[in-house]
């Protein structure tokens, strides 16, 4: 038994899918494959049922999963001070973040850091809201970046960086790239974000303001991530509610056309968190002043055309 093996059935219980976690530790299918069935072995139980359709946990695997997370939180605890004992040489941060920072904005930011510490190695996983402030609570990533700053107990959040939704429609849409009322925007089909996002609550908090709910429009369509909205955006469903940051490459492209809808100037923040007394390494901290520095942001992301 060892840690990659115990890592990789932790992610494989998590997801239900072993292409998705060999993606997450940066190995392939049938790598994830062997950990798991060598663990099986050494154990001598089956953990992991499989067929066609889904990966489920067999009632040895219900059992361990509970002292795995355990052994991997400890391991990393351990894997912390040795790594403030050796520099920043060598390390591992797991990070966690909904998608707009984890597609749009930290893998520009990683490549940055990586620059000047070629020795860490970096697991990013890529939740909502409510997945990034679980996996805080269980000590399960050293640093969340997410859209809502919730009450958390021992969990530290710090405003980062400004987002700002925008209202896109299909090209062909007769309001496309004009200033529409925000009475006319009520009588369109309106594709949002699932409810707990940041983006979703940012757009009701404002609506609130004009004595608005999502009932007051025709259809509401709630999806799970800002590149689903664009693409049923595309397919002519409705309305999008959207980050700017992950529908620019599409406006510029011509895909979709923003429109603006009077007085629904909606910004938000995205904020970063972290475990508030214990102690997350060095390795963890130094990248979060890294992604604190508002100039190695500006710079880092300018240069990979997200900002």
């Amino acid at each position: 038994m060892n840690i990659r093996q115990l890592e990789a059935f932790l992610l494989v219980a998590e997801l239900r899918n072993f292409t998705r976690a060999a993606g997450l530790l940066g190995t392939t299918q049938p790598a994830v494959s062997f950990q798991i069935k060598a663990l099986e072995e050494d154990l001598q139980v089956t953990l992991l049922e499989r067929n066609e359709k889904k990966v489920i946990l067999s009632e040895a695997g219900r059992l361990l999963y509970p002292e795995v997370k355990q052994m991997l939180r400890h391991y990393r605890k351990i894997r912390a001070v040795t790594e403030e004992l050796r520099g920043l040489k060598a390390g591992h941060l797991v990070l966690g973040a909904t998608d707009v920072p984890g597609e749009c904005l930290l893998p520009a930011l990683i490549g940055g850091f990586r620059e000047h510490y070629p020795g860490v190695r970096i697991t990013l996983r890529v939740g909502n809201s409510a997945a990034v402030s679980r996996w805080l609570q269980e000590r399960e990533i050293d640093l969340g970046v997410l859209g809502l700053a919730a009450e958390l107990e021992g969990i530290q959040f710090h405003p980062w960086l400004e987002d700002q939704l925008a209202f896109i429609v299909p090209p062909w849409h007769p309001r496309a790239g004009q200033e529409i009322p925000l009475e006319e925007l009520t009588r369109e089909p309106f594709i949002i974000r699932e409810d707990g996002s940041g983006a979703r609550q940012a757009l009701e908090n404002k609506l609130a303001q004009y004595n608005l709910v999502m009932h007051d429009f025709p259809a509401v369509l709630e999806l799970g991530s800002s590149q689903s909205i664009i693409r049923a955006v595309r397919s002519g469903l409705g309305v999008g509610a959207v980050s700017l940051r992950a529908a620019e490459e599409f406006l510029q492209a011509g895909k979709i056309k923003a429109i603006t809808v009077s007085g629904l100037e909606i910004r938000h923040y995205f904020y970063l968190a972290w475990p508030r007394k214990t102690a997350n390494g060095l390795t963890a901290n130094t990248f979060r002043h890294f992604i604190l520095d508002r100039d190695t942001c500006s710079r880092l992301l300018k240069r990979e055309g997200s900002l």
